[in-house]
């Protein structure tokens, strides 16, 4: 008798054990989650970041790249005759 007493005291012994560290164990994977969550947030932040100043870069080079081969006057005309181009064209699709 004493030993299955024994056998019961241990096996609950274990099973306590068991429950506390699912516990323990669930709490970290919500935390872990919580991280995940916060970097996946940031890590998007810093992508629209990150191709805003592509975009900016593209801007930049390509206003460099028309001051110094046609001037500033001939480069914004040319700016606008290719953005009327492009207007007419996405018209034509459109339609």
């Amino acid at each position: 008798m004493a030993n299955k007493a024994l056998l019961i005291s241990g096996i609950e012994y274990k099973v306590r054990k068991l429950i506390e560290q699912n516990r323990l164990l669930h709490k970290e994977n919500l935390n872990l989650k919580q991280q995940t969550e916060l970097l996946l947030s940031e890590k998007e932040q810093l992508q629209r970041k990150l191709n805003d100043k592509e975009n900016e870069i593209v801007k930049q080079s390509l206003a460099e790249a028309l001051e110094s081969k046609y001037g500033v006057e001939k480069g914004l005309k040319l700016i606008d005759e290719l953005i009327k181009e492009i207007d007419r064209s996405i018209d034509i699709i459109s339609d």
